[in-house]
């Protein structure tokens, strides 16, 4: 979750993420986690912590860096992204909509993770991201309750954007930052 270097402002937003956006998620789906025995609920709280603590920890020079020196590594970590299917079997929901979103990210971060190293990688996973998370809210809350649409948005937006694409440099420069510059002529 940390890469190799976080500064403490780092672990303090991801932190805040995993309690905070998770805490937000949870209580709004209190009702559906105390249907089933607790060992399930508890299992499903810390998917959702996890994905919540992610959308911001894979954003971080520390993590993003160790990925993006790790090829093999980043697509492990794509492909084992299934937390939303593992958190509907968990809690008894509807599986059909969970399997879409997860095969739509898997799909989607594997195809802005091939453009490593290219300029079109930021502007598709903002696009991919964009797509997807419009997807989940105009269609998932027809067939799931509101705790798991903010959880699949999240789940886009942690492994879509924030983990597929490479945000900094080997340098410490923000992707945006090197585009800037590559198109200076630096």
């Amino acid at each position: 979750m940390f890469g190799e270097t976080q500064t403490p402002a780092e672990i303090v937003f991801v932190l805040v993420a995993a309690v905070g956006f998770g805490a937000a998620i949870c209580v709004t789906g209190a009702d559906v986690l105390a249907t089933v025995p607790v060992w399930r609920a508890v299992l499903a709280v810390l998917l959702i912590v996890d994905v919540a603590a992610g959308c911001v920890a894979n954003f971080t020079f520390g993590t993003d860096t160790h990925y993006a020196a790790r090829p093999a590594g980043r697509w492990v970590f794509i492909l084992i992204h299934w937390h939303l299917v593992a958190v509907g079997a968990l809690l008894g929901l509807a599986l059909v909509p969970l399997l879409l979103v997860t095969g739509y990210v898997l799909l989607a971060a594997s195809a802005v993770n091939l453009l490593h190293g290219r300029r079109l990688q930021v502007t598709a996973g903002g696009f991919l991201v964009a797509a997807g998370i419009l997807g989940i809210v105009l269609w998932m809350p027809l067939y799931s309750p509101p705790f798991i649409v903010a959880t699949a948005a999240l789940f886009v937006m942690k492994v879509v954007f924030a983990f597929a694409v490479t945000h900094h440099s080997e340098v410490g420069h923000s992707a945006a930052e090197t585009l800037a510059g590559a198109s200076r002529g630096r």
